[in-house]
């Protein structure tokens, strides 16, 4: 009888251990913009996607593709994407920048000289930088800061992403400036807008 009772508490316990490790998927709001016909959505995976690059869903079961990721230039002659603004390709002392009417982007002289800094009203300011004194957006205590808006590709006061790691989380998380929530297929400065196999100009 001991036996026996043991024998439950054991499968008892076990059955809790069990259920505890399972993960219950949450309901989550799925953008149609951001997924392709099967319900998937753009993923970051460094292993299979260069720097700068997300992994896209297409609408056959295991059709992906890298491309660019939002706010970030597919730059042909290299076959790679770089940070829009940023030296990138570039020879030292210019950035890489993509004007509206074009689909590819070009080098342009950075009048800071330094990578990662952006001219405003005569004087430089740093992509990214929350230090209140050295930032010039006007929404500073919201964490808003000089940035590339991945929409628009234009400068702008962007906020800063805020994204959490749980514990069901797979792999690594993107990088902020990956802007991962925002990401679609075909959007402009793509690889996939570059070479023409959009079939909307974004």
């Amino acid at each position: 009888m001991f036996k026996l009772h043991f024998m439950l508490c054991i499968c008892y316990a076990l059955f809790f251990v069990i259920r505890s490790q399972i993960a219950y998927e949450e309901e989550v709001d799925l953008d149609k913009g951001k997924q392709n016909l099967n319900g998937r959505k753009p993923v970051y995976l460094p292993a299979r996607c260069p720097r700068y690059q997300l992994l896209y869903p297409g609408d056959q079961l295991n059709d992906w593709i890298c491309d660019c990721s939002p706010a970030a230039l597919y730059y042909p002659e290299t076959d790679a994407c770089y940070p829009a603004y940023k030296r990138g390709p570039c020879k030292e002392g210019e950035m890489l920048v993509l004007y509206k009417e074009k689909v590819v982007p070009e080098c342009v002289s950075n009048p800071c000289q330094t990578d990662g800094l952006f001219r405003i009203r005569d004087k430089c300011f740093e992509f990214g930088n929350s230090n209140h004194s050295s930032n010039p957006c006007p929404n500073k205590e919201l964490t808003f800061v000089l940035g590339v808006n991945p929409r628009t590709l234009m400068v702008d006061c962007v906020q800063l992403s805020m994204q959490v790691e749980t514990r069901f989380s797979l792999g690594e998380t993107a990088p902020n400036d990956y802007y991962i929530d925002m990401a679609e297929k075909c959007m402009r400065g793509s690889r996939l807008v570059a070479q023409g196999h959009c079939s909307k100009q974004p």
